[in-house]
């Protein structure tokens, strides 16, 4: 199964937990956790910025990488992150207080976010996605005698 696909089926599955549409975002307060290849899904710590220009958003996914995120955004739906966690090492396990494990998470973004034209990085555990905001769409319309 491809990783695409992966979370395809963990939206899927939260949603039907929670008895929602195909449409609904999962509010995060109320996700229930699921198990992904093996690993539970947890919910990563998140600060929200925002600028002149742009909405900033910083996750804390300790061991993801690159190869493993998938940051989409959906009209309707906002920004959804999903990151694979990192394999256990081989071995026997002495104690394990970082068990294996899998983030999601769902975000409303405001209508001025241009998710569009979003980027995102990742380095060292920290995921960071950077949302440029749209151009005020506001006109003076001139009043004229009638």
């Amino acid at each position: 199964m491809k990783w695409n696909e992966v979370v395809s089926t963990l939206r899927q599955g939260i949603r039907r937990r929670l008895g929602r549409g195909e449409g609904a975002v999962v509010p995060v307060s109320q996700a229930v956790p699921e198990r992904l290849g093996g690993a539970p899904v947890a919910v990563p710590a998140v600060d929200v910025y925002e600028n002149e220009s742009e909405l900033v958003v910083v996750a804390d996914v300790p061991g993801g990488s690159r190869e493993g995120a998938v940051v989409s955004w959906e009209q309707g739906r906002g920004l959804t992150l999903l990151v694979q966690g990192p394999e256990p090492p081989g071995g026997t396990v002495w104690t394990a207080e970082y068990g294996p494990h899998d983030w999601y998470r769902a975000l409303d973004l405001p209508e001025y976010a241009d998710a569009a034209r979003a980027t995102s990085t990742i380095k060292d555990g920290v995921l960071t996605i950077r949302i440029p905001k749209r151009a005020a769409a506001t006109k003076r319309i001139r009043v004229q005698a009638g």
